[in-house]
């Protein structure tokens, strides 16, 4: 079944394979909560953004993220731990094997 507590790892895991393994939005803390009308919410807040480094040759070299960039090493950290969940599933996201991925 789809928990509340499934979809921050699973916006982390969508945002890593819909920008093509450039980006990967990790780290999101913030507030869970059910509004008047019932609908429910995260309010997120400092989030971090790893950039594939060998992904963004040129287009993205410009871009830059502060001092919590860990790049492809901040992405296999996060895979390391990451369990495809309900939303994982749902949303047709592909598992990530980090013993796979190269980090520089």
């Amino acid at each position: 079944s789809i928990k509340d507590s499934h979809f921050p790892q699973a916006f982390s895991h969508f945002s890593y394979e819909k920008s093509k393994k450039r980006f990967q939005v990790v780290d999101l803390q913030g507030v869970f909560k059910v509004n008047r009308d019932g609908t429910r919410c995260y309010e997120l807040t400092d989030p971090v953004i790893h950039k594939h480094r060998k992904k963004n040759k040129s287009h993205y070299r410009q871009w830059t993220f502060g001092r919590t960039d860990r790049g492809e090493k901040g992405m296999k950290a996060f895979f390391h731990t990451h369990k495809c969940n309900e939303v994982c599933r749902l949303l047709g996201l592909e598992e990530v094997d980090s013993s796979t991925m190269i980090a520089s």
